[in-house]
């Protein structure tokens, strides 16, 4: 796209690199909290929010369904 025939419109070409930021190094001995508690407390959080959805879905189920009457 460098050479274009066309030039009576302007041509801006942007280019992101993350070569110049120059990341912060972490040491984890010096983290207030252990990096595998992080992970799990990320899991059970997970595994909570989708009991907590299934719970929400199965008493809309419920409480949309007739009442069945006995014959």
């Amino acid at each position: 796209m460098a050479n274009r025939t066309n030039s009576s419109t302007p041509y801006n070409s942007y280019e992101y690199y993350l070569d110049y930021l120059d990341l912060m190094p972490v040491d984890e001995k010096k983290l207030k909290a252990n990096k595998h508690v992080i992970v799990i407390v990320f899991w059970v959080s997970l595994a909570a929010f989708v009991v907590l959805l299934f719970l929400i879905l199965l008493y809309m189920s419920w409480s949309s369904s007739p009442q069945i009457s006995n014959m």
